[in-house]
């Protein structure tokens, strides 16, 4: 089960988000049904990645379109 082997420190998140992406039916043999992987990085400025800093990651409690006021603005305009 990778549920467990993944909370169990057994394999890697890349090896969990394969078995998600694979139970879902997605594989890398059809490009229609690709594999999804979550965007996480917010910093693509810096040479090297803080893996500690907070500002490294996206904020996960959003939406990707709500990430930045402007774009927020505007999908709540496109959508009422």
């Amino acid at each position: 089960d990778a549920a467990r082997a993944w909370t169990e420190g057994e394999i890697s998140n890349f090896e969990y988000l394969l078995a998600l992406n694979s139970a879902a039916g997605r594989s890398f043999h059809d490009l229609s049904r690709y594999p999804v992987f979550p965007w996480v990085v917010a910093d693509y400025d810096s040479r090297s990645l803080n893996l500690e800093a907070e500002s490294t990651f996206r904020d996960l409690t959003k939406p990707v379109g709500a990430l930045d006021p402007d774009r927020l603005e505007y999908f709540k305009a496109r959508y009422d």
